[in-house]
């Protein structure tokens, strides 16, 4: 029986991982929705410092929870602009925990955590 959970139990992670005292913007070019389980993960191509285009990796919930809060995968299009407000990954690297995206419709769809306002 261990063995049969232990698969599942090793998938899933703390969301420790991600500076809970910090909500950030990053603006850019959607590259890809992926809306598998166990979450979600939304990547977006950001101008890095250097002017070139970088992938950016964000994680949200799982589908089930993301289209009870309104998400709609068809309404996410590879090249969009999107904004995706997001919990910075502690050890710097480029992604996070989503908190909201907001897409070129105007429509902000949030986390399971609530969208929080920009300050």
């Amino acid at each position: 029986a261990a063995m049969v959970f232990a698969g599942p139990a090793a998938a899933h992670h703390s969301f420790a991982i991600f500076d809970q005292t910090k909500l950030l913007y990053k603006t850019g070019t959607l590259k890809q929705l992926e809306f598998v389980n166990p979450h979600a993960w939304v990547h977006v191509m950001v101008e890095g410092k250097d002017g070139k285009a970088e992938t950016w990796s964000f994680e949200a919930g799982s589908p089930l929870q993301l289209q009870g809060l309104g998400w709609t995968p068809s309404e996410f299009h590879a090249g969009d602009k999107v904004v995706v407000g997001y919990r910075p990954m502690k050890d710097g690297s480029r992604g996070g925990q989503v908190m909201s995206v907001t897409l070129p419709s105007g429509k902000r769809v949030c986390s399971n955590r609530g969208c929080v306002n920009p300050s």
